[in-house]
């Protein structure tokens, strides 16, 4: 099994990154240091996946794709992690690991015991986004349109415009 590793961003990204869009908390780099992410690394380029933990993802599946997986708890029975606010961060000095469990032991035993399909599905939302984006119509997409992942094109080998 698969190290499932947990973090937080440090501010520094954010504040050394001005220009990231899409992003949960715009402008609220205090409030997006302090976000629980998924660290997954995949074999996309080496890539090291970070996907955020929100308390109201909502449906995880609607009518345009699957958006994330559901991850609920007692306390937030609509939380998930929206793979639409993945970022790729490859540079461990921004990031901040856990060294403790942050997550209520209902959320962090759903991670765990779906790790692979978490891992399969953010692998899958990925690779549909670049043959979307090689196509140009990011926008177009409903699935897409808000997606984190146009900030990390190079990361994903897709030809600048």
């Amino acid at each position: 099994m698969n190290e499932i590793r947990f973090c937080f961003i440090k501010e520094s990204y954010y504040k050394e990154h001005p220009d990231i869009i899409n992003v949960l908390d715009v402008g609220d780099s205090v409030k997006q240091s302090k976000r629980t992410h998924l660290c997954i690394l995949i074999k996309l380029n080496n890539n090291q996946i970070l996907i955020p933990l929100r308390n109201n993802l909502g449906k995880p599946l609607r009518k345009f794709g699957k958006i994330g997986f559901a991850v609920p708890s007692e306390k937030r029975p609509n939380a998930g992690l929206d793979y639409r606010y993945s970022l790729i961060i490859n540079n461990n000095q921004y990031l901040e690991f856990h060294d403790s469990q942050k997550l209520p032991n209902s959320q962090y035993n759903i991670i765990a015991n779906n790790y692979s399909t978490i891992k399969s599905e953010i692998t899958v939302y990925i690779n549909r986004y670049i043959k979307v984006a090689k196509k140009n119509r990011i926008l177009k997409e409903p699935l897409f349109r808000t997606s984190s992942l146009i900030n990390f094109h190079k990361e994903l080998n897709i030809p600048q415009n």
